[in-house]
């Protein structure tokens, strides 16, 4: 009968993780370019088609950067984050679930906004107030996303601000508002980072954003706030399945 036992772990993966540990010990440093294929191989003791296949891999989960013609330079400690958009979860759970330390900064405190293009997607009544507040999403204390949201403040209590402002919306709607979500309505798009959002983000001015922007709805087909979440290319990419 057929061993279905694990296999063992390959020379890429091994090199893979070799690379990884000198990066985060700052032996190969952040926008350092790295020696030819051939040399480096050499120096990991390893052949030249096994490192391509783990720079490869390490290009992927956004470590390094190929430039044809010119060379490979790292770019980054932390491998990037990826999710399929067509799943609504979480930001705090998807982060989790990578293995990282999900932290909220920045949180502000809600105040009244009269945007009537966003009231009239919340299907606001004419007494009812539009909040709005922004927060800033970490990741390893690495700030990837900076969220602004609005929604109705019926659906944010007196003490959001005090008690559950750096936890995850959707939690504190389900276990304090008993208001469960069930879908969002999405448009992913390509924005270029203002000089404000920059410093928010510990990023330059203009760097290319990923801009996550969703009206959620409860179980019951009623929006519950609308979010636009700016969040950094090098930590959290979104990928999609298309079928026909």
């Amino acid at each position: 009968m057929k061993d279905f036992g694990i296999e063992k772990e390959t020379l890429s993966s091994l090199a893979v993780k070799t690379i990884i540990d000198l990066i985060e010990k700052d032996v190969f440093k952040i926008g350092e370019k790295l020696d030819a294929e051939q040399k480096l191989a050499d120096k990991l003791n390893i052949s030249r088609p096994v490192l391509r296949e783990a720079l490869q891999k390490l290009e992927h989960e956004g470590y390094i950067v190929r430039k044809h013609g010119i060379g490979t330079f790292v770019i980054s400690k932390t491998p990037i984050l990826t999710t399929g958009i067509e799943k609504l979860d979480s930001m705090t759970e998807l982060v989790k679930a990578q293995g990282y330390e999900v932290g909220t900064i920045g949180v502000t405190e809600p105040k009244i906004e009269n945007d009537e293009t966003i009231r009239t997607m919340l299907r606001l009544a004419e007494h009812d107030r539009l909040l709005f507040f922004e927060r800033i999403r970490t990741a390893d204390k690495k700030p990837f996303a900076l969220d602004r949201i609005y929604m109705n403040e019926k659906y944010l209590g007196a003490d959001y601000y005090s008690k559950y402002a750096y936890s995850s919306l959707l939690s504190y709607l389900s276990s304090v508002q008993d208001i469960h979500i069930f879908s969002s309505q999405c448009n992913l798009f390509a924005e270029n980072a203002s000089l404000e959002d920059a410093m928010k983000l510990g990023i330059v001015q203009n760097e290319a954003l990923q801009v996550l922007e969703q009206t959620f709805y409860s179980n019951t087909g009623d929006p519950i706030f609308y979010g636009k979440s700016s969040i950094v290319n090098n930590i959290l990419k979104f990928h999609i399945v298309r079928r026909r």
